[in-house]
């Protein structure tokens, strides 16, 4: 993925994907030869794309291959833009999103809704998740929703810090 963090306004332009079309593009990296499920989240201030695959390497190559390729990125911007996380750290991150603790202003609801439309989206009929991200993305989605109501972090301020 990338986010406000690692690329420029410009590298997230060209790859932003809108919501109405997350699916097809899942369903595109799912179908790339060593990969067996994806999904995609793509906002103003991050992209993001959860995938399930034996091989991480060949996986990680294959969706920045396309990624170059569909979205009009040079490998080299890519290579400098793109953060890639595997099995828990994945995990660990999707639960920071989806909670807004990794949103450029900690807390900030948007990040959970959308989140949640992730998971709609990439496991509604035509999606490409499978029993993997199916878990993960709804973990992810009840954690965020736990992070808002049992702490501070959503109404800002710190009045909970300690």
């Amino acid at each position: 993925g990338l986010s406000h963090k690692t690329a420029t306004v410009e590298v997230r332009e060209k790859l932003a994907v809108q919501e109405h079309n997350w699916q097809s593009v899942g369903r595109a990296i799912a179908a790339l030869p060593s990969l067996k499920e994806a999904a995609v989240l793509s906002t103003c201030n991050r992209f993001e794309i959860y995938f399930v695959t034996n091989d991480v390497h060949a996986g990680i190559r294959e969706v920045t291959e396309y990624l170059s390729t569909t979205r009009g990125v040079s490998m080299k911007e890519l290579r400098s833009s793109l953060f890639m996380l595997s099995e828990d750290d994945a995990v660990w991150h999707a639960l920071r999103v989806a909670g807004g603790l990794d949103s450029l202003v900690i807390g900030e609801g948007q990040i959970l809704s959308q989140m949640k439309r992730c998971y709609e989206i990439a496991t509604e009929k035509q999606g490409a998740a499978g029993k993997v991200l199916t878990r993960m993305l709804n973990t992810a989605v009840s954690a965020g929703k736990r992070v808002r109501a049992e702490t501070g972090v959503a109404r800002g301020g710190g009045e909970n810090a300690a």
